[in-house]
């Protein structure tokens, strides 16, 4: 199963990606809201998103939204350190930062299934 993971913060996403990796995941990374649409519009398909919500030149929702027009039943796993207005897509799951891989994997791995 391929993951894009979507985080501007490096070692966060070193860590998500590394983990995901381990539960033998595939995983695609984007440091930025506009590179994660970019794949997008390059054609990349994925199986699974999880983002940050706070990204620089597009926020997670903005990622969200296009990648389930393009692929509409996508899971969507959103991780933020921030109380927010909520905008998930339907279906999407927020998790709070800081977080444990192992959650997330779960979160992933049930969605997937």
């Amino acid at each position: 199963m391929k993951v894009l993971v979507v985080e501007d913060d490096p070692f966060v996403r070193e860590m998500a990606v590394a983990g995901l990796e381990d539960a033998r995941f595939e995983v695609i990374e984007a440091a930025s809201g506009g590179q994660a649409l970019t794949l997008l519009q390059a054609g990349i398909a994925v199986d699974a998103l999880l983002t940050d919500i706070r990204l620089p030149e597009a926020n997670g929702w903005e990622v969200a939204r296009a990648y389930r027009e393009r692929f509409p039943d996508l899971p969507v796993v959103y991780v933020t350190g921030y109380a927010e207005q909520m905008q998930p897509v339907s279906g999407g799951i927020i998790i709070s930062k800081p977080y444990r891989m192992s959650q997330v994997i779960a979160v992933l791995s049930a969605a997937l299934a």
